[in-house]
């Protein structure tokens, strides 16, 4: 006796063939309930200000004023801090666009996500052989999925051996930071 089973991704009601019998199963995508009222914490945040970088070699605080968005309150526009509401996985970034004060002499720039303080994400560029002819500007993105519990305290660093600032927000430009909570 031959046995036929279909099965599809996406629709809500899968239909299993067995055997020449039809079984309905009941799919809940949404949430716990089914009810599809399930809402993730979220977050995205840009930089609406210049940020001057004064000295080589110190870490900054990288400052993002501008809430684009924040579902379920996590976000502080006055402290650009994420402060998750719920333990959970996360997936975090931070965009930093950098310009040098001397854009022809080497350098290297460091961002980093830290949580409660320590570094626990990363990106390190380096820029040689720079044309004189050309401003350039520096986009450095961290990215990283991490196990947060609620209340920790997530923010963005960064640190360059060159000084100069970080650059506003715009489109040619991208200065954000950003999360979301994963179900």
């Amino acid at each position: 006796m031959a046995c036929n089973y279909q099965y599809s991704l996406y629709p809500q009601v899968n239909q299993i063939q067995k055997c020449k019998t039809d079984i309905n199963i009941k799919v809940k995508c949404n949430d716990e309930n089914g009810n599809g009222t399930s809402e993730t914490d979220a977050f995205r945040a840009v930089n609406n200000t210049p940020q001057v970088i004064d000295e080589a070699d110190v870490f900054y605080k990288v400052l993002f004023q501008e809430e684009q968005f924040d579902i379920g309150d996590v976000y502080n526009a006055n402290n650009s801090t994420f402060i998750p509401r719920r333990s959970g996985v996360y997936y975090v970034a931070g965009t930093v666009t950098f310009s040098a004060n001397d854009s022809t002499i080497p350098y290297r720039v460091r961002v980093e996500i830290r949580v409660n303080g320590v570094s626990v994400a990363a990106d390190n560029d380096f820029w040689d052989e720079i044309d004189d002819l050309f401003v350039y500007v520096n986009a450095i993105n961290v990215a990283t999925i991490l196990q947060l519990e609620a209340g920790d305290l997530v923010e963005v660093f960064l640190t360059s051996t060159s000084s100069g600032a970080i650059n506003v927000n715009e489109p040619d430009f991208s200065t954000r930071f950003e999360a979301a909570k994963f179900r």
